[in-house]
């Protein structure tokens, strides 16, 4: 960022230490099963149990955000599409816990329109394979650890690269709160540090909750 497009920021910069998050990053997933209740899936990354993890499906001109918790997860490994090569997948319970009657009624559709069979029924109702999870995604935390703050945005540094004007949701950490917002990548810069390649990354706050903004205002005015 330039010198001049530094001296135009509307707040004032904080440099900090010992505050992160997560930036969450959509990531294709495998349905073994699933019902409105929740549903069994596949993926090659981590998940945590109890952990509460969104989920993004496309159905027809519509995006469904729904939220669901691990309830069991465990390490199993299969033989990669194409390949004879053995990868470690990882398979989990999900209990939605989106109650809202709109999205309950959309996921059904879903489920309708894209069923082969059903597998068996439980008390949560029939639990059913369907035919494409290619339109189902998870938003993946990519941890991130901040370097300065402001009112209007922030400066992380990440593993991960993140693309320009692209914009995230991002989950902040501020004293025992988790704060919700969503940001636009305004620059992204690869730095070398100590072997191990990261990436400078500045944020522009986007969308910030009321209480969220609260929450950062007090923050901010203890340092």
């Amino acid at each position: 960022m330039s010198k001049k497009n530094s001296e135009k920021r509307r707040h004032k910069r904080y440099v900090v230490d010992g505050i992160h998050g997560n930036v969450l990053y959509l990531s294709n997933l495998d349905i073994l099963n699933i019902s409105i209740e929740g549903a069994a899936i596949e993926t090659t990354k981590r998940l945590d149990v109890n952990r509460e993890y969104t989920f993004k499906i496309t159905y027809k001109d519509t995006i469904l955000n729904l939220r669901g918790r691990v309830v069991w997860a465990l390490l199993s490994y299969r033989e990669k599409k194409d390949s004879e090569e053995i990868i470690p997948v990882y398979r989990a319970g999900v209990m939605f816990t989106d109650t809202l009657i709109e999205k309950t009624n959309t996921l059904l559709n879903f489920i309708e329109d894209n069923k082969i069979k059903a597998l068996e029924k439980r008390v949560g109702g029939v639990r059913f394979k369907i035919a494409n999870s290619r339109t189902v995604k998870i938003n993946y935390p990519h941890k991130y650890e901040v370097k300065k703050i402001s009112l209007s945005g922030m400066l992380i540094e990440t593993e991960y690269p993140l693309d320009l004007n692209s914009h995230y949701d991002i989950e902040l950490y501020l004293n025992k709160n988790i704060l919700n917002v969503v940001g636009r990548i305004a620059h992204c810069e690869k730095i070398d540090s100590h072997n191990v390649t990261k990436y400078s990354i500045g944020i522009e706050f986007i969308k910030v909750r009321d209480n969220d903004i609260k929450i950062l205002k007090d923050f901010l005015t203890s340092l």
